[in-house]
């Protein structure tokens, strides 16, 4: 079976026929790399749809990181992409699927909301990626995250609200939980404020795991292991960071996500040391580092060229 440039071009334009969807979904099982080249192509159609608008790619709004214009996309607070993730086809995989996808990636250093189609709320962290489809089907209500995201489910008895990661799933029919799975980091956290939810693995749902309002399971050593939820966790969509008794590394670790920085630790000494507090955002890393210096003993240099900070 043959799949050329000029099929998947009216796929993605949703000029299709039945027919030629149901070659496509068999052509996508029959190999992994049809998979991959169908994510490429994917990804091309979309960057050429941001090439042909004028209005994002005049040459006074190029995206840079840098200046002026790396405010022009903190004001934005998101930009509309869509990312081939290691995941992300499985969208493109169901039958059933007749809508447009949206995606929405949030930049380092950014936050952003959306409303969802059945009026879900999701405020989005830094560094994240967040897709959805432009409707729901009737059966379920499914999005896909790689980052950080706070959600306020609008309840639905007959449709479960799924947040599908690369580690796990969240199902839900109405409540407000955090969820914290990074594609590229071990890392994998959800904290639930109301309600109920399940994490499972599509391929080992009979040991799922449900949390209660009030818990945080995190994944240690690959088991989810639970516990009390720290209140103040969800405050990032604030704008806050919340610090309580995180070690410097940590911390550190925190504010590469927050502040768009690489960083360095050459002072071994102050690596575990544990601090509390909280520091706003946007007064930027300078403040939060000066913050530190009160209780660690600690001097660091910024590399404005190489957006690199040593800590000495």
């Amino acid at each position: 079976m043959s799949i050329n440039q000029e099929i998947l071009l009216r796929y993605f334009l949703g000029q299709s026929s039945e027919d030629e969807k149901e070659n496509i979904h068999q052509w996508l099982e029959s190999d992994e790399a049809h998979k991959k080249k169908f994510v490429r192509e994917r990804i091309r159609f979309d960057a050429s749809l941001m090439v042909d608008d004028q209005e994002l790619l005049t040459p006074t709004r190029q995206f840079s990181f840098s200046g002026s214009r790396w405010t022009l996309i903190k004001v934005a607070a998101a930009v509309l992409l869509l990312l081939g993730s290691s995941f992300l086809f499985q969208f493109y995989l169901s039958p059933s699927e007749k809508t447009t996808l949206q995606s929405i990636y949030v930049p380092a250093g950014s936050r952003t909301s959306v409303t969802l189609p059945d009026g879900t709320s999701a405020w989005l962290n830094s560094n994240t990626v967040l897709t959805y489809p432009n409707s729901f089907p009737k059966n379920n209500r499914m999005v896909l995250l790689n980052g950080e995201a706070y959600f306020d489910v609008t309840k639905d008895e007959n449709r479960s609200f799924i947040v599908k990661t690369s580690k796990y799933n969240v199902e839900v029919l109405g409540t407000v939980f955090d969820v914290e799975a990074y594609e590229k980091e071990d890392l994998f956290k959800t904290t639930l404020y109301s309600g109920k939810v399940r994490l499972y693995k599509e391929e080992q749902e009979e040991d799922a795991l449900y949390l209660n309002a009030g818990e945080v399971a995190e994944l240690i050593d690959g088991h989810l292991v639970v516990s009390l939820a720290n209140s103040y966790s969800y405050r990032w969509k604030e704008g806050l960071i919340i610090l309580e008794g995180q070690s410097f590394r940590d911390i550190m670790r925190l504010f590469e996500k927050y502040f768009d920085m690489r960083i360095i630790i050459q002072n071994e000494k102050v690596m575990e040391l544990g601090y509390e507090g909280k520091l706003r955002i946007v007064d930027g890393i300078d403040h939060a580092l000066r913050v530190l210096q009160n209780d660690f003993r600690f001097t660091y240099s910024r590399d404005t060229e190489t957006n690199v900070i040593h800590i000495y």
